[in-house]
C-alpha cells in the first residue's frame, strides 16, 4: 500500500508560493489562451529531414536531452525549486521518444505484470492526450493481450487490463488550472492521490496552449510537478512536451518544449516527448522554417490534412500515431516498472 506524505507547513508554504503564477488554459480545439506574449509566426515551406538519431535534444532509453536548466521566476515570487527536489540527481533522467515504439521488444511477461491490478495510472488531458488513450484501445482491439482500461474519473472496475484514471474528480477534459496551475487544481489533484493510494503515476498532457505559455508558466508547470513529488514520493510524476502540430507561435512552442526537457535532464525526471513523436516517422524527423528558424512538426505522414489520411477520434491526428503514442507509453510503463526490455 503505497502511503502519501504530509509535509511541514514550510512545504505547504513553498508551494503556495510556486502557485503565486498564472494559470494556463485555452480550449484545445480553439487553438488555447494560455499565458503567453509570444509572436506569431507564419512559418515556411515544411521540410523532412532523415535519420533517426535526430531528435528534438532527447536521448533514447532511459536517456537525457540537451541545453541548460531554465531558472526563470514567475512575476516578483521566486519559483525556480521552490519546495521541490533539494537534491536532484541526473542520472535518474528518462525519455521515452520515438526510438520507444515497439511493443515486440516487450516480453509476455512484463505485459501481464503491467495488467494485473498492482497499480494504477492517472492521467490528465484534452483532446491530443487523448491520442495515447484511443491508441492504447485500438491496439487493444487487434491485440487482446495488450488489455487497457480507461476510467471516466473513477478507477477502472475491469481487471486483467493496464487500469487507467482518465481525468480528475468531475472531467477529463482537463486544463492546467485543474492540475497544476492554481491552488485548488492542485489540491484536487492531491485529493485524488491521497483518496487513492494504488495510484504510482500521474501525467498531465499539453494541448494547443504550449504555444502560447511564457518561460515563467512554464517553470511554474515544472516546479509544481517537482514540489509535489516531494509530497508524494510514492507517486512518479511523468512530464511531457506538448504537441507538435501547428506552425502558430512555432518558435516559442519549440522553445518551451525544450525547456521542459532541459528541466528533466537536469532535474532526474522522467519525460514522455509528445513532440518528438509528432515529428518523427519512419526513421525521418520533420521540420519546418517558421519566422527563419526551423522547428520539429508534425510529420506529414500523421498530418491530418495530407491527402488521404483522416482525424482519428476527435484527436488532431490520424490512429497511426495514436497508435504509435500508445506504444510508446507501454514501452515506457515496461521500462518504469523495471521490465528488461530487449
Amino acid at each position: 500500500m503505497i502511503k502519501s506524505l504530509h509535509h511541514s507547513s514550510v512545504f505547504a508554504l513553498g508551494l503556495a508560493l510556486v502557485l503565486g503564477g498564472a494559470a494556463c488554459g485555452g480550449d484545445s480545439d480553439a487553438g488555447g489562451t494560455g499565458a503567453g506574449g509570444s509572436t506569431a509566426g507564419t512559418g515556411g515551406g515544411a521540410t523532412t529531414g532523415t535519420g533517426s538519431p535526430s531528435t528534438s535534444g532527447t536521448g533514447g532509453g532511459a536517456t537525457t536531452g540537451t541545453g541548460s536548466p531554465s531558472t526563470t521566476s514567475t512575476g516578483s515570487t521566486p519559483t525556480t525549486g521552490t519546495g521541490g527536489d533539494p537534491n536532484p540527481d541526473p542520472a535518474n533522467a528518462r525519455t521515452f521518444d520515438h526510438r520507444h515504439g515497439t511493443l515486440e521488444e516487450i516480453p509476455e511477461s512484463c505485459i501481464d505484470a503491467l495488467k494485473s491490478g498492482d497499480f494504477l495510472f492517472h492521467y490528465a488531458h484534452r483532446s491530443h492526450g487523448s491520442q495515447i488513450i484511443v491508441g492504447a484501445e485500438s491496439i487493444e482491439a487487434q491485440s487482446p493481450a495488450h488489455g487497457f482500461e480507461a476510467e471516466y474519473c473513477d478507477v477502472p472496475a475491469e481487471t486483467g487490463v493496464f487500469r487507467m484514471w482518465d481525468g480528475m474528480l468531475d472531467t477529463n477534459l482537463v486544463e492546467g488550472d485543474q492540475y497544476w496551475a492554481t491552488g485548488a487544481g492542485v489540491d484536487e489533484l492531491r485529493a485524488i492521490l491521497r483518496d487513492h493510494p494504488e495510484i504510482r503515476y500521474s501525467m498531465w498532457a499539453w494541448s494547443f496552449e504550449i504555444s502560447e505559455q511564457t518561460e515563467e508558466t512554464v517553470q511554474l508547470y515544472l516546479d509544481t510537478l517537482d514540489a509535489l513529488g516531494q509530497e508524494f514520493p510514492e507517486v512518479t510524476f511523468i512530464y511531457m512536451t506538448g504537441p507538435g502540430d501547428e506552425e502558430y507561435n512555432g518558435v516559442n512552442r519549440t522553445k518551451r518544449n525544450q525547456q521542459i526537457r532541459d528541466f528533466c535532464r537536469d532535474h532526474g525526471k522522467i519525460l514522455y516527448d509528445f513532440e518528438d513523436l509528432d515529428a518523427h516517422w519512419n526513421g525521418e524527423r520533420h521540420t519546418a522554417q517558421v519566422d527563419g528558424v526551423e522547428i520539429p512538426m508534425e510529420h506529414p505522414h500523421y498530418d491530418v490534412d495530407t491527402s488521404g489520411n483522416a482525424e482519428y477520434e476527435y484527436t488532431h491526428t490520424t490512429q497511426e500515431s495514436c497508435e504509435h503514442k500508445a506504444r510508446v507509453f507501454w514501452r515506457m510503463m515496461a521500462e518504469l516498472e523495471g521490465c528488461s526490455v530487449q
